[in-house]
């Protein structure tokens, strides 16, 4: 791939076993420096590969390739630069480092061996998939010849966790459980997954009785608290301690996904929602009218009562309703923030925003994504 003896447009390892790497992040220095980290999971383990001009030595050629390629991965880019896709450029560091990864990982660790998890013989837990064994690297250049190194065992991987503040950690205590990652189970419907993706169905003892519940883990990102995520967590006090009836359909809060060897927060655990598409999907295939009623109902019931009980559903939009599999309509995610076409900016966060939402969102039930927002909406948050 252009200079130093690789080709222009890369391609993959002829070996790549039986599950190929999978780039996970991007961090770019942005507008303050050329610096970059490609983060690529193998095989259960975590690979930290840290790229800048600093580390490309008498590599003009070298070094103007790699600026080139930065351009093409940045995260607020538009995935291309020059006829170069950011595709080609984590193919390119695949094959660069692929010696390394089957050095360091030549197996998949038992716990994450896709075919020990069809058999039942691997249970993998939530810690493990959170907080891998993590390899830093470093990608250096001589004389234009790119050199992959192996620097650590430590890599800096920013895991997600967020440190709440005591507070919000006291007031949590009162009327949420906490369950610690390594005692969350992993539910992989496709097992293949467990090499490459985050998990969000996981199995809880929620009553300590030895039953394991199904949930749903959302994860949070790394950092610390603040705007969406306290919104998030009042509305769902407030379904919880109103005690909501059964058949108001909205999302629910079960359990806080909390490691308590580093006192943070890693996500939530909701009811778990067994959904085969959002309503936006659903109105698509054409439903009959009995059912757009039925759905109507429900979510005009759902956003009803929670502003009964003084909670507010903020980012109202079709793809925030989940149907499930007996065609009933759940309101999901409440961190705030709103979607342009379906509820206007000045009224982002109020009962008066829910209710425009609720009114665009009947007509798009009864007269169908024709005239919808959805295709072309931006999400604030």
């Amino acid at each position: 791939m252009g200079s130093s003896g690789h080709e222009t447009t890369p391609s993959p390892p002829k070996d790549l076993n039986r599950w190929p790497p999978k780039v996970i992040s991007v961090l770019t220095g942005g507008e303050v420096d050329d610096d970059s980290t490609i983060s690529v999971r193998y095989n259960g383990r975590c690979f930290c590969i840290h790229m800048s001009p600093h580390f490309l030595h008498n590599s003009p050629k070298a070094t103007a390739l790699y600026l080139r390629y930065l351009q093409a991965i940045q995260p607020e880019g538009p995935g291309e630069f020059e006829g170069i896709f950011e595709e080609d450029v984590y193919e390119w560091v695949i094959q660069l480092f692929f010696p390394i990864f089957m050095q360091l990982a030549p197996e998949p660790l038992p716990s994450f061996d896709p075919d020990k998890i069809r058999t039942g013989e691997a249970k993998p837990v939530l810690s493990e998939y959170l907080f891998p064994q993590t390899f830093g690297c470093r990608l250096e250049a001589i004389d234009e010849t790119f050199i992959p190194r192996h620097i650590d065992n430590n890599g800096g991987l920013v895991p997600c966790r967020t440190w709440l503040s005591n507070s919000i950690l006291d007031d949590l205590e009162t009327w949420a459980r906490f369950f610690d990652p390594s005692e969350i189970e992993i539910d992989f419907a496709k097992p293949e997954h467990s090499l490459d993706r985050m998990p969000t169905k996981v199995r809880v003892d929620l009553d300590g009785l030895g039953q394991k519940t199904i949930c749903f883990f959302k994860a949070f990102g790394p950092g610390i608290t603040g705007g969406p995520l306290n919104k998030e967590l009042n509305v769902y006090k407030s379904i919880l301690m109103s005690h909501l009836s059964e058949d108001v359909f909205v999302g629910r809060l079960v359990g806080i996904a909390h490691e308590h060897e580093n006192d943070s927060t890693v996500g939530l655990l909701l009811r778990y929602i067994d959904q085969r598409g959002t309503l936006y999907d659903a109105v698509e295939d054409n439903p009959d009218p009995k059912l757009r009623k039925k759905w109507a109902a429900q979510i005009g019931k759902a956003v009803h009562e929670l502003h009964k009980v003084g909670a507010v559903w903020g980012d109202a939009k079709p793809e925030n309703i989940l149907i499930d599999k007996d065609d009933n309509a759940w309101i999901t995610d409440f961190e705030g923030g709103y979607t342009h076409g379906w509820v206007d900016p000045d009224k982002a966060g109020t009962v008066e925003g829910d209710l425009q939402g609720l009114q665009r969102i009947n007509r798009f039930i009864f007269e169908g994504p024709r005239d919808s927002p959805s295709s072309s909406s931006e999400e604030v948050s």
